[in-house]
């Protein structure tokens, strides 16, 4: 199915009561593994191999912005800008289903490193569409999740045939890796009905909708 995202957010402004409710979304993609290392043995214990298909899914808040979380429970939000050449903005995604988990408690565990992602990027070129970018990346420094493409907007997205790529990286208590890289697919895109205010409560949210990211400890 062809659905240009710029359209369907458009429509989605006049969805239930809450005139800024079109802002949150479901995005959810699959990709069919095609390339992969293994050096964790995660792959191998989840049942996948090549050619399995792997399902993600992000909640998306476009009004938000993106940040971090550290393990020592600070936060950092990352700033929009603009420039002659780019816009570069910032929003809220998360994780919620997909992903590997966490081997053995993972590597990057000091106070610094990242406990949580929550940095969607849009990048637009005032000078050369090819130089768009767009990332959605979530998880944690020891079990990181990206999906992305180049040379097109966020709102240009089209459902099931958009060029979008998808990258995972797990850690065990060594440092040792497991990697999965492909093309993803872009399945759905659907609007949460909530009142955006209600993000403020965080992982709450999540509970709300019944979605829970769990680290996995071997």
């Amino acid at each position: 199915m062809k659905k240009s995202l710029g359209l369907f957010f458009l429509v989605l402004i006049t969805i239930s009561g809450y005139s800024t409710a079109a802002s949150v979304y479901t995005f959810t993609g699959e990709i069919i593994a095609d390339n992969f290392s293994d050096n964790t043995g995660a792959i191998g214990d989840a049942g996948l191999a090549i050619g399995s298909t792997i399902s993600y899914s992000f909640l998306v808040d476009t009004t938000s912005q993106g940040s971090w979380r550290a393990n020592n429970g600070a936060v950092t939000t990352y700033n929009d800008s603009t420039t002659a050449n780019e816009t570069i903005d910032y929003f809220y995604v998360d994780l919620i289903s997909g992903g590997l988990g966490e081997v053995d408690g993972g590597y990057f565990n000091g106070p610094g490193f990242v406990d949580e992602y929550n940095r969607g990027l849009d990048i637009i070129s005032s000078t050369d569409p090819s130089d768009d970018w767009v990332s959605f990346l979530g998880g944690s420094a020891n079990n990181l999740v990206q999906i992305y493409s180049g040379g097109i907007s966020f709102v240009d997205w089209i459902i099931g045939t958009s060029p979008i790529s998808a990258l995972e990286s797990t850690y065990d208590s060594t440092g040792a890796s497991s990697v999965i890289s492909s093309v993803l697919t872009l399945e759905s895109v659907s609007p949460v009905p909530i009142p955006p205010a209600l993000l403020l409560f965080g992982s709450g949210l999540l509970g709300l909708f019944g979605y829970s990211y769990r680290k996995r400890i071997n």
